[in-house]
């Protein structure tokens, strides 16, 4: 028998849990430890802030689909991982032993917006209990990052209280995609707050897109300009050049010097992993990610592996986008359920070769499929072909985008789906 410690439970890691029967009913212990009961399908966010979906479509009941499948689930953040001992350490003083232990913690938004005067940082998301509650113009406006992928929700309940008691600013900080899915989506969020029937920001409102040194400046110009051109037929003001840098009280102060109204902020100014890695002393990357080789194992200890945001590919770096993640599922399935058994052939017969089964290496393919959410059943798709690239904008690509989030989310969750109490935002206040 060998112990499985999974340290979340995204993207990378669902194909792993789907795998938990087997690996029970070969004497292994599966236990999952995350934030919380549910994970939010990053793919469905921006659908969810724009009225698209409603949130429970997002929502993926980890906690039951672990323990339906035999697991244990604990709830809590690692916070060292101590891998000369085998041993995760938790915020609680919760200390968990492994056989082999996977990550997939995820990434955190790396930019917070602090306030100017004495108010605190407001880079993070502020209680759901004070949204209902939001004056015009508060001293402390709610930043909210679109990490963790449910404060979109929260973003569109904020949006809508606003919207009941007068007009309402917003302010999306960050030049990428996903800067511009919830810019247009809070676009759309607010025209039919507003019951319009065009799909763009109305009278007296305002979306400001702040994005830095440019809008999506890793796509061709082609990509770009099908971007420019929904986010003006949203309404969408986009302001290049210039990087927001602080919160004030009568707004969002950019490096130029000009302040922007807000009432709220979205903040999508690029992700990094958490600094557990570091701070365990472990291989990392630039930017404090676990460092793994084709297999998804840390060269430095056969037994930690790990996908999604929170890795650094050693062969070749990744882009932080969930098609990765997903392509990564499989392989660390396969690759733990290996580890595990070559771990339990060493303990029940330690006379024998220690050989271990041949691990499963993760082949980045060239080019991604890129689909944008762009609002009320709109998108932009770019797909990289060669040395040219398909790339168009409209109801098609929406449509594809949603077969594919649709296809995923019924692999993946148990019948019946989310229920009542299991998603973040049914926590009390």
């Amino acid at each position: 028998m060998a112990r499985l410690l999974l340290l979340g439970a995204g993207h990378a890691h669902l194909d792993a849990i789907r795998a938990i029967p087997a690996l029970v009913a070969r004497g292994h212990t599966v236990t999952v430890a995350g934030p919380g009961p549910c994970h939010c399908y990053s793919g469905m966010g921006p659908g969810v802030l724009g009225g698209t979906y409603p949130p429970q479509a997002m929502a993926l009941p980890v906690r039951r689909m672990v323990e339906a499948a035999g697991g244990a689930f604990i709830t809590g953040t690692a916070v060292r991982i101590d891998a000369p001992g085998h041993a995760v350490h938790f915020a609680s003083g919760l200390r968990l032993e492994y056989d082999v232990c996977s990550c997939n913690v995820g990434s955190v938004v790396t930019h917070s917006l602090p306030c100017g005067g004495d108010g605190p940082d407001v880079g993070g998301m502020p209680p759901v209990s004070s949204i209902p509650s939001i004056p015009p113009m508060l001293p402390v406006l709610p930043v909210l990052p679109v990490k963790p992928i449910e404060n979109l929700y929260r973003a569109r309940q904020a949006l809508l209280r606003l919207a009941a008691r007068g007009p309402v600013h917003v302010v999306a900080a960050g030049g990428g995609p996903a800067a511009l899915e919830v810019a247009c989506n809070a676009a759309v969020c607010l025209a039919r707050a507003r019951g319009n029937a065009i799909p763009t920001v109305p009278a007296g409102d305002s979306v400001t897109l702040v994005a830095g040194r440019g809008l999506l400046p890793d796509l061709p110009e082609r990509a770009r300009a099908l971007c420019r051109a929904v986010a003006a037929t949203r309404g969408v003001r986009i302001v290049e050049g210039a990087r927001a840098v602080r919160v004030e009280t009568d707004g969002v102060l950019l490096d130029d010097g000009r302040t922007l109204p807000a009432h709220v902020v979205l903040a999508a100014t690029g992700v990094a992993p958490p600094p557990l890695f570091a701070a365990s002393g472990l291989p990392v990357g630039p930017d404090g990610s676990l460092a793994v080789d084709a297999h998804l194992r840390c060269p430095a200890h056969s037994d930690l592996f790990g996908g999604g945001d929170c890795i650094h590919f050693t062969p070749a770096p990744l882009p932080r986008v969930g098609v990765h993640a997903v392509r990564q599922g499989p392989v660390l399935a396969a690759n733990l359920a290996a580890r595990l058994d070559g771990h339990a052939r060493r303990s029940t017969d330690a006379s024998r070769p220690s050989g271990q089964p041949a691990l499963v290496p993760y082949v980045p393919r060239p080019g991604h499929l890129l689909v944008l959410d762009t609002g009320a059943g709109t998108g932009v798709l770019h797909r990289p072909l060669g040395g040219a690239a398909l790339c168009f904008g409209g109801r098609p690509a929406f449509l594809l985008k949603r077969a594919i989030d649709t296809l995923f989310m019924r692999r993946h969750l148990p019948p019946g789906g989310a229920r009542p109490g299991e998603c973040p935002w049914d926590a009390p206040a």
